[in-house]
This record gives structure tokens, sequence and C-alpha cells, in this order.
């Protein structure tokens, strides 16, 4: 829409998870190390958790990225685990690694699921499940992933299992503590400095095929204020600032045209959502 006017190749502040635009800051780096580590010590699970916006799915991709076209993995992934039943949720994983025959029961399902990790890890394979929005699980199915882990050998656990979810997940995961003490890596992502975020803007628009962006410094200093430095809230500010001055005719962005996408987009102050305190009756004694 905007891409011919601001000489681009391709829209640059996109919030779908294009692994190319994935801005990897210090602490994006540190959370995806950790999870390639559990991956390739086989260690078994690792939960990366953070804010809505936060980067956790573009981590989750960044490990598709690396590990899905590797003849030495097998790769799945989950972006929508809100299964209602054990038996189903055990079903889409055994199709997302290719496993498309119709079990007649769970048992069966898990037992044919633990003959194929096994055969696959004889062929010195790795097998990675990925769970995007893992704070969605039902609380069954936290216990599900306790039983995968149960597929071991000796020294390694067959499946390797990154979860990333929103905050809550670190709450979930409390509740399971049987799960929980399998854990063997935890990964919080906070919100991004002032500095990763005009350096997320930078290097997406480069990578969109541009030389300056065309935000000033006080339209830099109102995106990373109302975006409270959420990768996806930033993205989404840009490329609305992008829309308004293309149809205004502006080659140059600054905070009054900010402010304007912020209001529009519900991102001011106005707009905070904060959860009402549950007020408790008193009970006057007689």
């Amino acid at each position: 829409m905007y891409e011919s006017y601001f000489n681009l190749k391709e829209k640059p502040f996109s919030i779908s998870p294009d692994p190319r635009f994935i801005y990897l800051t210090a602490q994006h780096q540190e959370a995806l190390a950790k999870v390639q580590y559990a991956i390739s010590q086989r260690m078994g699970v690792s939960a990366i958790y953070g804010d809505i916006g936060a980067g956790k799915t573009s981590l989750a991709r960044r490990l598709w990225v690396l590990f899905a076209d590797n003849p030495n993995y097998n790769f799945a992934m989950i972006v929508h685990p809100n299964f209602p039943s054990t038996f189903q949720f055990v079903k889409e994983i055994r199709r997302e690694f290719g496993l498309d025959k119709p079990p007649r029961s769970l048992s069966d399902a898990l037992d044919e699921f633990q003959e194929f990790l096994l055969s696959e890890h004889a062929k010195g394979k790795t097998n990675i499940l990925v769970i995007d929005e893992a704070q969605n699980l039902k609380p069954s199915n936290y216990e599900t992933l306790r039983q995968l882990l149960n597929f071991e050998t000796n020294t390694q656990k067959l499946l390797q299992i990154a979860l990333f979810g929103q905050n809550e997940l670190a709450s979930k995961i409390d509740r399971q503590p049987e799960l929980k003490d399998r854990i063997t890596l935890f990964g919080a992502l906070t919100n991004l400095t002032y500095e990763d975020a005009i350096a997320l803007i930078d290097f997406r628009w480069k990578v969109a095929g541009g030389n300056s962006h065309p935000f000033d410094q006080s339209a830099l200093e109102a995106i990373f204020k109302y975006s409270k430095g959420l990768p996806r809230k930033i993205s989404k500010i840009a490329d609305n600032a992008l829309i308004r001055a293309m149809s205004s005719e502006m080659r140059s962005i600054n905070k009054e045209v900010v402010d304007q996408v912020a209001t529009e987009v519900r991102l001011t102050e106005e707009f905070d959502y904060i959860p009402k305190k549950k007020t408790v009756k008193k009970v006057n004694k007689k």
C-alpha cells in the first residue's frame, strides 16, 4: 500500500511472524540459546514466557527456521493447543510428526508414538515439539506433556518440548509440580529498552529494502511510550503511521502523527485496561 511511496520492496512492520523480520535483542538471543541448548542436550522441556506481543511467537518461528528443514531433526509445531481432550491433543501431536493413521484409543496412540520416537532416535534424529500459546493448554494436557517426557532412554529424553506462552504460563506450570520439576530451563521475555526498540525499527526497515526510516526523534520516543517496548505494538503503531503519512503526503513522521495513530488503535492511556479488584462483602456479626 505504502511500499512504493517510501521506496520499499515490502511492508516492514507486518505483525505476521515472518522469520526474516525477527530482530533478536540480547534477551531474545538468550532465550533462544536456552531452548537450543536444551534441545541439543536432549534435556526434555524448556519454557519461555512473556507479555502479549513480547516476541514469543517470533522465537518459536525462529526455531522452525533452524530445525524444520534439517534432516537430523523431526520438527513439529502446534500453534493452537486448546484441545478439549487428551486424545485429541495426542492425535494432533502425532499428526504433526507425520503419523496420520487414526489410533483406536489413547493408549494405542501413546504406544505407537513411543515406538516412532524410539525408531527415529535409533536413526540419530532428534524429535522436537514446539507449542505456542501454551498457556491455553488444558490442565489435563500439561499432565500429558509430563507423560510424553517419560519416553526416554537411560540417558536422554526421546522428545524435546519447547513451550512458549503468555505470563500466565508460568503460574499454570506452578500448579503442575510434576511437570514443573521436569522443566530444565525457564526464560522470561520482558519489554524492550528504548535502544532495542529503535534498533528493531531500523532493522525491519532495512530488511524491507529501505535506507533511512522516516520517523524523527519525537516520533520514535512516542512509539516507544505508546508501545511500552512491546515488539508487536511497535510494529502496529509504525505500520499505521506510515499509512497516515502516505495519505497526507508526508515524507517525515513526527510525534503528532504517532499521537493520532496511538489514539486510533486505542493505545493511549484512556484505553489501558485495569482489572477491577474483587470486593469482599463484609458480614455484620450480630
